[in-house]
C-alpha cells in the first residue's frame, strides 16, 4: 500500500504503529525537501529511492501527491483486547457503522486525532478499510490513531460496555442534544452512514441516541462533519457520570 502526499509521508515516518517499508521520491521535487526525506529514511534504516515523475505515477498508481510516496506492506490495525486494556480512565471512542468512503474515513479519523480521541472503530463487513486514500485523506492521523477492525461490531458495543463505556448513536433528530449532554469518562459513539444509517441490532445495543441540533429545514449532515463536531463538543466538555 502506497501512502502519498508530503504531510501524510512525514507522519507515517514518525509514527511508532505503523512501518514504512521504503520511499519513493520524484526527481521533480525540490532537492531540499528530497534531502529531508532522504535523511529521515536514513535514520530508519529505510530505502530511499529517486525515480523520475512518470515512473513514480507508474509505481503509486497516484497522480497526485506531489512525487512524495512511502510503502508500507499493510495497514497495521490495533487488536481489540489489548487496545481496551490499554484505555486510559477517561476515554472517547468512534464506531463506525457502513461507512464506505475513503474521504469521510480519512476525515473521521483526522477528527479523532485532533480532539484527542483514543480510537476508531471499524467493522470487517460494509466498512472501507484503511487504504492509502484514507491516509491521505486523515493528513496522516491514521499514523497515530488507533484502528481496531472487528468481525462484528454489535459484539465490540458489549465489550466496550463491559470495559465501562456508555454507548450512544448519533441519529438525525433524535435523541439529547448534545450541547445538554454530559458524557460519562468513558463514552462512545456510533455514526453510520448517511445512506443507511446505523444497523438497528447495533443500535438497540447502544444505552441511548444524542443528536446536533441544526436550524429548521436542515436535514443531516456529512457523516465526517457529524464527526468533527462531536468530537470537538467531547473536547470541550466535562467529563461527568452517565445516568
Amino acid at each position: 500500500m502506497w501512502v502519498t502526499g508530503r504531510h501524510p509521508v512525514e507522519e507515517l515516518l514518525a509514527s511508532t504503529t505503523q512501518r514504512a517499508r521504503k520511499v519513493l521520491l520524484s526527481d521533480a521535487i525540490p532537492r531540499e525537501v528530497r534531502a529531508g526525506f532522504e535523511k529521515r529514511a536514513g535514520e530508519l534504516a529505510l530505502p530511499c529511492l529517486t525515480c523520475p515523475r512518470q515512473e513514480w505515477e507508474r509505481r503509486t498508481g497516484e497522480r497526485e501527491g506531489g512525487g512524495i510516496a512511502a510503502e508500507i506492506a499493510e495497514f497495521a490495525y490495533a487488536g481489540m483486547e489489548a487496545w481496551v486494556s490499554a484505555l486510559p480512565e477517561t476515554a472517547r471512542v468512534f464506531l463506525l457503522d457502513g461507512i464506505t468512503d475513503p474521504g469521510n474515513l480519512g476525515a473521521i479519523v483526522r477528527s479523532a486525532r485532533a480532539f484527542a480521541f483514543d480510537g476508531v472503530i471499524l467493522p470487517a463487513d460494509r466498512s472501507c478499510p484503511v487504504t492509502g486514500a484514507v491516509f491521505r485523506a486523515s493528513a496522516g492521523a491514521a499514523a497515530h490513531v488507533p484502528v481496531v477492525r472487528v468481525t462484528n461490531l454489535v459484539r465490540a458495543i458489549e465489550r466496550l460496555q463491559e470495559a465501562g463505556f456508555w454507548l450512544y448513536a448519533a441519529e438525525g433528530a433524535e435523541g439529547t442534544d448534545l450541547s445538554a449532554f454530559a458524557p460519562a469518562k468513558r463514552t462512545a459513539i456510533v455514526l453510520g452512514s448517511e445512506e443507511k444509517g446505523i444497523r438497528r441490532l447495533a443500535r438497540e445495543r447502544c444505552d441511548g441516541v444524542v443528536r446536533i441540533a441544526m436550524a429548521p429545514g436542515a436535514e443531516s449532515l456529512n457523516v465526517s462533519v457529524a464527526a468533527g463536531i462531536i468530537a470537538y463538543i467531547f473536547r470541550k466538555s466535562l467529563t461527568s457520570p452517565a445516568g
